[in-house]
């Protein structure tokens, strides 16, 4: 089921930009926009599972809207957004509890992946930081939840298909499809095409050969 998402951020046109680039990640459903911490905490949904909050605002800033955000959302998952990549900031924003930290100066790729790896429940700060360790594959319970959309994305790429070319057969656009591959490794614990491709047979997810898979 498709994730609500929620911009906290007091710049319409920031929100606004941010809408634009969110919107196209496949895990995306509603969106929600607020200015402050105060307008968050008083939207009615209660469902929303991410939380992109700009660091930076007038009256209570983002760090310290935390708390209260956890409270109103208890199952959503906060990412903080900054103007500043200052390692003081982000080792800050960890140290808070925040599950993410973004530069404002992130590309629309690297926000699309940040959103990925906050959905698969992973942290995701810059990799000046510490880095995220990937997920053993067979970690959780049974097989990966991967959507069926991204089950069409694996079996093409396990048969060797470029992002270019998977993005042609199903009708995507190259981003949309490495936002799916993205997810697609981070669900099997894997993070190179090959690996995909043994994590998957592992797990009856596909059943060519291995000589198929791409080299």
């Amino acid at each position: 089921m498709p994730a609500h998402l929620l911009l906290v951020d007091d710049h319409t046109l920031f929100r606004t930009g941010l809408r634009l680039i969110v919107q196209d990640h496949p895990g995306v459903g509603p969106i929600s926009e607020a200015g402050s911490i105060a307008q968050a905490c008083a939207l009615p949904q209660r469902d929303v599972r991410l939380i992109l909050l700009d660091i930076q605002m007038p009256g209570m800033n983002g760090l310290d809207g935390l708390r209260p955000l956890r409270d109103a959302f208890t199952s959503a998952r906060i990412v903080l957004v900054s103007a500043s990549v200052a390692p003081d900031a982000v080792r800050e924003s960890r140290a808070r509890g925040a599950d993410g930290f973004l530069p404002k100066s992130a590309s629309g790729e690297d926000i699309l992946e940040a959103i990925s790896l906050a959905l698969a429940g992973l942290p995701c700060f810059p990799a000046a930081s510490t880095p995220v360790p990937p997920t053993p594959p067979g970690a959780g319970q049974g097989a990966p939840a991967l959507t069926a959309r991204q089950l069409d994305v694996l079996h093409l790429l396990c048969a060797g298909k470029p992002n270019k070319v998977i993005a042609r057969d199903l009708g995507l656009s190259e981003n949309t499809v490495r936002v799916h591959v993205a997810a697609i490794f981070v669900q099997l614990g894997v993070n190179s095409r090959s690996a995909a491709l043994l994590a998957a047979q592992r797990l009856g997810l596909v059943h060519w050969p291995v000589a198929d898979a791409p080299h």
